[in-house]
């Protein structure tokens, strides 16, 4: 069982947030479509070992060392730029991974990355200690691939049946890992309560939350 009990948190962090990361680490741990529990939690542990070095120039890094044949090494190479040098990614370089691997191969192994990155993330705002990470789950990967997927610019197809902007379709390859990442999404970012322009409860009012939004986007680059 995963904690997430944040008791060293100089803030308190609602229980709502606190499910949300326990579901996404059991998510992880788990088989996924296209690849296995162990490649999963892999994934996880290169993801957040490329951030601690993050800081420094791409020259400047050494990059983790992935456990031996874990992954193959283009699925390494795409865990540490999404993780870490996600402007380099192109859709030629995107075309030619997906030709070897599928394209929900590569939905699902973004989606552990982002899924990551938000949670650890959080943890240093809140200046706490990371989440050890999860233990893999046996299985193997199902092999499903979701109907209700489409062309929309991307590099990759993405659902046509969600509503919302394209952003909460982009991992609609793999929904169950969708699902996840829109858990900590609606928990951290107060979905619920979305549609309200003013908010009366809460450490932030929400033109204070879209400001520190707005800057996080312009920090990483979002072209979105």
């Amino acid at each position: 069982m995963h904690s997430f009990l944040y008791a060293s948190s100089p803030h308190a962090v609602p229980e709502e947030i606190a499910d949300a990361h326990r579901s996404v680490w059991h998510r992880i741990a788990s088989p996924g479509s296209w690849w296995t529990g162990t490649q999963r939690v892999e994934a996880a542990r290169l993801t957040r070992d490329a951030r601690s070095r993050r800081s420094l120039p791409p020259w400047q890094r050494a990059d983790p060392l992935p456990e031996a044949g874990l992954l193959p090494d283009r699925a390494v190479e795409l865990v540490l730029k999404v993780a870490v040098d996600v402007h380099a990614l192109s859709a030629e370089w995107v075309a030619d991974w997906v030709e070897e691997f599928g394209d929900a191969a590569y939905a699902e192994l973004c989606a552990v990355v982002v899924c990551t990155t938000v949670i650890d993330a959080f943890a240093e705002a809140l200046g706490v200690d990371f989440e050890p990470l999860p233990a893999a789950l046996p299985g193997e990967p199902d092999g499903a691939r979701p109907e209700g997927v489409a062309e929309a610019g991307a590099f990759v197809l993405i659902s046509k049946g969600l509503p919302g902007p394209n952003v909460a379709k982009a991992l609609g390859l793999v929904p169950l890992d969708n699902a996840a990442f829109f858990g900590l999404v609606g928990s951290m970012y107060a979905l619920k309560r979305f549609s309200e322009l003013v908010w009366e409860e809460g450490a932030l009012s929400r033109p204070q939350v879209e400001l520190v939004a707005a800057r996080v986007s312009s920090v990483n680059e979002c072209f979105y």
